[in-house]
């Protein structure tokens, strides 16, 4: 499914890069956030930054 990334999207923090329109849980398995609600993002580049840090997970560039 293509996401729109000019609108509010949910990220999967946990690694396996899941990307909903809506608010969800992550649904894949064996991702360690699998069945946690996923997280609120509004980036517009599709590198969710902002959502990873929100989560306390560090990101390089």
């Amino acid at each position: 499914m293509e996401i729109t990334l000019n609108s509010t999207h949910y990220v999967c923090t946990g690694g396996c890069g899941g990307v909903a329109p809506d608010a969800s849980v992550c649904g894949t398995q064996h991702c360690p956030k699998e069945g946690i609600p996923l997280t609120e993002c509004h980036c517009t580049d599709g590198r969710h930054f902002a959502a990873f840090e929100a989560d306390g997970v560090e990101v390089s560039e």
